[in-house]
Order: C-alpha cells, then structure tokens, then sequence
C-alpha cells in the first residue's frame, strides 16, 4: 500500500462536515473524516471506504481545496 501522506493529493469539498475532503487518486477514493479532537486524532484518512491511518496534522505535500465563499447573510 502506498503512504498516501507522502503522495500528491489534490482534496475537493464534499457536502458532509464530518467527511469534508474527498479525493480520487490512481482509481482509489480517498476521504478524510474529521474526528473529536483533541479526545482523538485530527483527521483519519480512509481509502476504499477503509481506515488507513490517523493524523495529527494535514500532511505537507496535499492540496486543501479554497474553502467556498458563504454569502453573508
């Protein structure tokens, strides 16, 4: 299995604030779920709908998507 943490990923919002990234990378769905931290880990990344591993912090080489522009109110 490859270290997804070390790979290029470019992230893309998803609808869901507990899932909010979701990536497709070399045909394998990528998510992160955002956990109870500081009880938990920060993030768990999941591949293929399975836990892969816990971070503590976002992994330097992935890409964040701009978060969306909420109009004001």
């Amino acid at each position: 299995m490859p270290d997804w943490t070390r790979m290029l990923v470019r992230w893309r919002f998803t609808e869901d604030g507990e899932w909010p990234y979701h990536a497709e990378v070399d045909g394998h769905g990528l998510r992160v779920r955002v956990n109870d931290f500081p009880a938990e880990p920060l993030y768990s990344l999941f591949v293929d709908d399975e836990l892969v591993e816990d971070l503590e912090d976002w992994p330097t080489v992935w890409v964040k998507p701009t978060p969306p522009v909420t109009p004001a109110p």
